[in-house]
């Protein structure tokens, strides 16, 4: 039973360890006015710190939901301006297929045009020819009729003559029917392409007022995305800030914590790593108000949280004793150290090393006894520490 014995006979004196800390604590808490703000102080720092940080996390979001609508934003802008880009491609590809056919058109007209003009002059021609015809006709009529039937020898002659321009006469009346008939063709032909032309140049017209209004909306992309990045830009340094003051503020706050073991149920360090060989049992003969720590040689022992050194002295029997005291009444107390080199008064961060493990009498070997007490009242140090960090 030698095991139980260690930890009620070690405090068994330290009626001992109460009456020292309530010695010492006077100093210390009179130590503390001088060197920083107290506990209530401490408390409504870490209120605005909790409070400046909801804030920014709700700013943070705000920029995040604002970066994600901009960002909407710009996917509509940009699928916007690729299809009005496209639909101006297909406009151009257009253009440039109705510019195509009206110099077609206009070249065919040229065509059109010249043999219009030629057919005109054949008309002319055929006019003129038709004209010298009827001429001659009425000679050779004057002479018939002057020479009646004395020389048979010319009337013949006169009769052939006649014969031949009446021949004449008939075939140029056929050849400008048929150049009237090739007229009416050459400008219903015109009147056809010019029509083409006109309705080719009033599409034209339009597809060149579709592109100028496209290219209006392209600028107008252009420019409301410029805008829109700018924005994005500055609202993405904006959450850069807020998201590195939200770091800043956690970790005010956690270094806030180090001082508030209340806030830490359940999520202490352990103060060493070895094996658990005396538990808290205060119902216990005699009774057991901490841990023993079964640890290596030499075993770094670290603070549970952040606190001032209240006591760092030998008491006899019980090796080096150093007592921690977080704030608001908890107090952290470490036994059997092999040495600690901290003075009274100095501040100790999370985890901090304080010592090292020394010989453990009652464990016949190198260990810790730790203790944890509130108000100068011994509580349940597993309840606090978290779990699995020790056997």
């Amino acid at each position: 039973m030698r095991p139980a014995r260690a930890g009620g006979a070690f405090f068994r004196p330290l009626a001992g360890w109460r009456r020292l800390v309530l010695l010492l604590l006077p100093a210390f808490l009179a130590g503390a006015c001088l060197s920083g703000p107290g506990p209530a102080t401490a408390a409504q720092r870490l209120d605005t710190l909790e409070k400046n940080l909801a804030r920014e996390q709700k700013k943070a979001q705000e920029r995040r939901s604002g970066l994600q609508r901009l960002t909407e934003e710009e996917r509509e802008l940009n699928a916007g301006l690729a299809e009005a880009e496209a639909r101006i491609l297909e406009l151009e590809a257009g253009i440039e297929q109705h510019q195509n056919r009206l110099v077609q058109l206009f070249k065919a007209g040229d065509t059109v045009r010249e043999e219009y003009e030629a057919l005109l002059a054949e008309q002319k021609r055929t006019e003129e020819a038709q004209a010298e015809a009827l001429r001659l006709l009425w000679e050779i009529a004057g002479k018939r009729e002057s020479v009646g039937s004395r020389d048979m020898t010319d009337w013949a002659e006169t009769d052939r003559e006649y014969t031949w321009s009446r021949e004449l006469y008939v075939a140029l009346e056929d050849y400008r029917a048929k150049l009237d008939v090739q007229e009416s063709e050459l400008a219903q032909m015109m009147g056809r392409r010019e029509k083409i032309a006109e309705e080719t140049q009033s599409r034209l017209s339009s597809v060149n007022a579709e592109k100028t209004r496209l290219l209006q909306a392209r600028l107008s992309y252009g420019q409301r995305l410029t805008a829109l990045r700018k924005q994005k830009e500055s609202t993405e340094e904006e959450l850069a800030s807020i998201l590195k003051l939200v770091e800043s503020l956690n970790f005010q706050i956690a270094e806030q914590l180090e001082g508030k073991i209340e806030r830490q149920q359940g999520e202490l360090p352990w103060p060493v790593k070895g094996t658990v060989r005396l538990r808290y049992d205060p119902a216990a003969t005699p009774a057991s108000r901490g841990l023993g720590i079964a640890t290596g040689e030499n075993a770094p022992v670290s603070a549970v949280a952040g606190g001032k050194v209240v006591h760092n002295d030998v008491l006899r029997g019980f090796g080096t004793v150093l007592i921690l005291q977080h704030g608001d009444d908890y107090y952290s107390l470490y036994a059997f150290l092999g040495n600690s080199p901290l003075q009274v008064g100095e501040d100790v961060s999370r985890q901090q090393r304080i010592g090292n493990a020394g010989f453990y009498p009652a464990l016949k070997g190198p260990g810790l006894y730790f203790e944890l007490r509130f108000k100068q009242k011994a509580i349940n140090p597993e309840e606090w520490l978290a779990r699995a960090a020790a056997r």
